[in-house]
C-alpha cells in the first residue's frame, strides 16, 4: 500500500488542493481501467467476491532462491495482497504516548513473528471489547472527520467458502468493531491480529482525522506500491474480509510455497532489490502469512528505531505488526497447547532466559534439555530461536540467528571463539552489531546478511586501530590462512590485514594495497608487511620483509616497490 507522507497542517492548509484531489478521485472512479470497467463497485459497500482474482501460478517454487530479484513480490503479479513499505509510524501512534522513546525490539524474531495460535484463533476480543478499545485510543475525533470508533456502514452477507468456513451476516448498520468481530468469526483470524494489521496499514485505530480513502483501502489489500489500488476491493468491509480470507488462503493454497514452513527462505529487507535479503528460517504458518502479505523483514536499523525511521533499506510493516501487537495486547508467541514434557530451564541459563522474557522473548520456548559437562565445565540449552551457553568464567549469554550459525561453523564452545562473554550489542556505526567471545568477536555491518568473525593477531590489530570506527571499518571476510610461508589475511571495508605465523598483523590499504596487488602481494619479493603505511609530508612508505612500497600522499597511484636483498 502506498502512502504520501504529509503533515497535518499541510493536509488542511488548502481547500482548493482538497477540491482538486477530490475531482481527480471522481474522474478515476468514472473512468476505471479497461480491465476493470465492468466491475466498478460501490466503493463504500462493495461485497467481496468469493475469491480474489489471482494470475495463473507458474508452479515454480521460489523458497530456496538466493537471487533477490527472483523473490516473488506482489508487484511481479504473482498474487493479490499488500506490498506495502509502511510508514515508520502510521497514525502518529508514538506521538500519543507520554514519554515515548524508540527502543530496540529485543523480542522480534524474523522466523517467528507471531504464533499460529495467536493468529488463527477467533474470539480474542468481543465486539463490545473492540468498541471500548477504539473509544480508548481516540477519545475525541477532529471536527468534520469520522474516526474508527464512530465508523459504521451497510454490510453485505457472505456465504462460507473454501478459506472462510463460516458466514458473515450482513446488516444495515455495522460498526467497525462489529465488522471486525464478524470477519474474525467468519474466517477464523484473531480480532487482535486484524486490529493490528489495520493500524500498521493505515493507522486507523489511532487516527483523529482519517479520510474516506483510508477506509476504502483499510488493509492495503490489492494495493501494490507501484500501481493503483484495485477498486473491486474498495470498502472497509471488503478490506477486512479479504485480508482475513487471504491470511487463511496462504496456509491452504499450495501456490504459496516460497516461504515454506520448516525451511529457510530469502526475505527482502526493502522493495528496492539493491538492499538485498537475508535467509530466514520460517517457523510457522502465521509468520509465512505475514511475509506473503507484506514481503519484507525489518533490518537492524528499523528494529533499533522502535517506531522511528531506520535507514534507506528499512521497511516497517512487519516490525510495526510486532510493535503494535506487543504494545497493545501481549507477546506474539505462545498460545499453543502446553506440552506436558516441556524441557525445564534451570540454573544460570534459566535466570538469563527469564530475564530476556522467557517464551515471549526472541529465544522462544526450550526445545531440548540443558546439556552440561561441556568444555570448561560449561552448559548450553537450545531454544526455538537460538541457544544460551554458560561457563563460570563467562556467564550466561544467548546466541541467535547469523551469529549462532557463524559460531557453529567455527566449532562452537571448543572452536576458535569459545563461549560468548556478552549478549549481542547493536547500534554501532552504520547500524552494525557485534558479540564478544572468550576467543574473539563477531561483527555484522547492518547492510549485509553475513556475520564475520575475528580473533588472534587480526583481532589484536583491529582493536588497536579502533575496531569498526577505525581505518579498516567492518570485516568483509573471514580470515584465510594457508598462504605462502604460513601467512594469513583478512579483508575489511577499508583495507586488509596480513600476518605470518605468530607475528603481529599489519594493515595494507589505499595506494599500498594497489601496489601490493600489482606485484603479487605476499607471493612477491616483498613478502609480508612489517608496518602499516607511514606518511611524512607528501611521501608515504610501507615496509615489508623484502623491501617496501613508496608513493605520493593523496595521489591515488599504486605504491612503487623497492627491494632489500635479504632472505624472506
Amino acid at each position: 500500500m502506498r502512502r504520501t507522507r504529509i503533515n497535518r497542517a499541510s493536509a488542511r492548509r488548502s481547500g482548493a488542493a482538497f477540491a482538486v484531489a477530490a475531482l481527480l478521485a471522481l474522474l478515476v472512479a468514472m473512468f476505471p481501467t479497461a480491465a476493470f470497467a465492468d466491475a466498478a463497485p460501490d466503493q463504500q459497500m462493495n461485497p467481496a467476491p468469493a475469491a480474489p482474482v489471482i494470475p495463473a501460478a507458474s508452479g515454480e517454487s521460489h523458497a530456496a532462491s538466493d537471487d533477490v530479484s527472483s523473490i516473488p513480490t506482489p508487484d511481479n503479479g504473482d498474487y493479490v495482497g499488500s506490498n506495502t513499505e509502511d510508514e515508520a509510524n502510521p497514525g502518529s501512534y508514538s506521538a500519543s504516548q507520554p514519554g515515548y522513546k524508540p527502543v530496540s525490539l529485543q523480542g522480534f524474531r524474523a522466523g517467528n513473528i507471531i504464533s499460529d495460535a495467536k493468529m488463527y484463533t477467533s474470539g480474542t476480543l468481543s465486539a463490545k471489547q473492540l468498541q471500548f478499545f477504539f473509544d480508548e485510543k481516540v477519545p475525541t475525533c477532529d471536527s468534520g472527520y469520522t474516526c474508527l470508533k464512530d465508523f459504521s456502514m451497510k454490510t453485505q452477507s457472505k456465504s462460507p467458502n473454501e478459506f472462510c468456513s463460516n458466514s458473515y451476516e450482513g446488516s444495515s448498520n455495522d460498526t467497525a468493531a462489529q465488522i471486525i468481530s464478524k470477519v474474525s468469526q467468519a474466517c477464523g483470524v484473531s480480532e487482535k491480529v486484524l486490529v493490528v494489521m489495520l493500524q500498521k496499514e493505515q493507522g486507523l485505530v489511532t487516527h483523529t482525522w482519517p479520510s474516506q480513502f483510508r477506509y476504502d483501502i483499510a488493509m492495503g489489500y490489492a494495493c501494490p506500491d507501484d500501481a493503483a489500488c484495485d477498486e473491486r476491493y474498495f470498502g472497509f468491509q471488503n478490506q477486512m474480509y479479504m485480508a482475513a480470507y487471504q491470511l487463511q488462503r496462504y496456509t491452504q493454497d499450495s501456490y504459496f510455497s516460497w516461504y515454506s514452513v520448516g525451511e529457510t527462505s530469502q526475505v527482502r529487507w526493502h522493495p528496492n532489490a539493491s538492499c538485498g535479503s537475508s535467509a530466514v528460517y520460517i517457523e510457522n504458518q502465521a509468520t509465512a502469512a505475514l511475509y506473503y502479505y507484506t514481503p519484507y523483514q525489518p533490518n537492524q536499523a528499523a528494529l533499533d528505531a522502535g517506531y522511528g525511521v531506520g535507514d534507506e533499506c528499512s521497511a516497517y510493516g512487519n516490525r510495526n505488526f510486532y510493535n503494535y501487537y506487543t504494545d497493545w495486547f501481549e507477546g506474539t508467541r505462545g498460545g499453543e497447547p502446553a506440552t506436558p514434557d516441556a524441557p525445564k530451564v534451570p540454573g544460570e541459563i534459566g535466570a538469563k532466559w527469564r530475564a530476556l522474557g522467557g517464551e515471549s522473548s526472541s529465544l522462544g520456548a526450550p526445545t531440548a534439555e540443558q546439556k552440561c559437562g561441556l568444555a570448561d565445565d560449561g552448559c548450553s540449552q537450545e531454544f526455538e530461536g537460538g541457544i544460551i551457553t554458560w561457563s563460570k568464567a563467562t556467564g550466561a549469554h544467548p546466541l541467535q540467528n547469523r551469529t549462532l550459525a557463524k559460531w557453529n561453523d567455527l566449532g562452537g564452545v571448543t572452536g576458535k571463539l569459545s563461549y560468548p562473554t556478552t549478549d549481542l550489542r547493536c547500534g554501532l556505526a552504520g547500524g552494525g552489531c557485534y558479540q564478544q567471545f572468550a576467543g574473539g568477536k563477531t561483527y555484522w555491518n547492518g547492510h549485509t546478511s553475513d556475520v564475520k568473525a575475528i580473533w588472534g593477531a587480526s583481532m589484536k590489530k583491529y582493536n588497536a586501530m579502533g575496531n569498526e570506527n577505525g581505518r579498516l571499518g567492518y570485516p568483509t571476510g573471514d580470515r584465510i590462512c594457508g598462504l605462502v610461508r604460513g601467512g594469513c589475511y583478512q579483508t575489511f571495508e577499508g583495507g586488509n590485514l596480513y600476518w605470518q605465523h605468530d607475528q603481529p598483523a599489519y594493515g595494507v590499504w589505499g595506494s599500498a594495497e594497489a601496489g601490493y596487488e600489482k606485484i603479487g602481494k605476499e607471493r612477491s619479493r616483498l613478502g609480508y608487511p612489517q608496518s602499516d603505511p607511514i606518511c611524512s609530508d607528501d611521501v608515504c612508505t610501507q615496509y615489508f620483509l623484502g623491501g617496501g612500497l613508496t608513493w605520493e600522499s593523496g595521489s591515488g597511484e599504486p605504491g612503487e616497490p623497492w627491494y632489500a636483498y635479504r632472505p624472506l
